[in-house]
């Protein structure tokens, strides 16, 4: 036998060791899934299996005859298109922000954004159930990772005043305190209390130095004026320097 061949029979042999330990998982037909009520998917406004947003889709085509697809290079090159950027501005006026940039997936722009924007000698202070793409992030980074109890503003206190205590440059105001959030938790159902926690950094930290950054994955589309988002419903769209949305649940898009 080749290698193909050994590696094939590898793969099915590991396939049948789980079929028999009750561990194979296999996906449902799609004829039986259109006899169920979903209650799995995340098509939460019904906007890809109504059809809806299918004709927006063939719509824009018509209306923009030269939309190009694919993005053939990337942004720095060529890839930055004029319909991209009236898409991004469009963007940062739907959910009330200076700017926005569009990424492939939500999953690219956490790591992007946590691997990148906090700097040498700045912390990140994070909820501990903030999604898997986020500790990508974070682990490629440069600054120091701290993780609180889950919705926990007593916890979140406590960990702003140590930082506060314990380190000088933060109790200047001349290391950054990023504070890394969800909307909705998708394993717990439960949102953030970003009222209190706002509040809560503001007095602990008088310099003000601290940046909140919230993932609205889950709420992106089902809250907020036009389905702007779980900031913009609490009308907080100052107090939120970063906000990352995704297309692939409530939007029906890629995620």
């Amino acid at each position: 036998m080749n290698g193909q061949e050994i590696l094939s029979q590898k793969l099915q042999s590991a396939l049948e060791r789980r079929y028999h330990d009750g561990r194979l998982i296999e996906p449902p037909s799609p004829a039986a899934l259109a006899e169920m009520v979903d209650f799995g998917s995340n098509d939460t406004l019904s906007l890809s299996s109504s059809g809806a947003l299918t004709q927006t889709f063939l719509s824009q085509l018509r209306k923009n005859p030269d939309f190009r697809v694919g993005s053939t290079s990337t942004r720095i090159f060529e890839g930055t298109t004029q319909y991209l950027k009236d898409l991004e501005h469009d963007l940062a006026q739907l959910h009330g922000a200076e700017t926005a940039l569009f990424f492939n997936s939500g999953y690219d722009a956490n790591v992007a954004i946590w691997s990148t924007i906090p700097q040498p000698g700045d912390f990140i202070l994070h909820d501990e159930y903030v999604h898997a793409s986020i500790h990508d992030g974070m682990r490629r980074g440069r600054a120091t990772t701290i993780s609180f109890p889950h919705n926990d503003c007593d916890g979140f206190r406590r960990c702003l005043q140590n930082l506060r205590d314990e380190h000088y440059h933060v109790a200047e105001g001349n290391a950054l305190v990023f504070v890394s959030l969800e909307s909705f938790y998708s394993m717990d159902g439960d949102s953030a209390p970003v009222q209190e926690m706002v509040h809560t950094a503001g007095k602990t930290l008088p310099r003000q130095n601290v940046v909140f950054s919230i993932d609205e994955a889950h709420s992106n589309g089902l809250v907020g004026p036009n389905g702007s988002g779980f900031v913009c419903y609490y009308g907080m769209e100052r107090q939120f320097a970063l906000r990352l949305h995704t297309y692939g649940k409530a939007f029906s898009s890629h995620g």
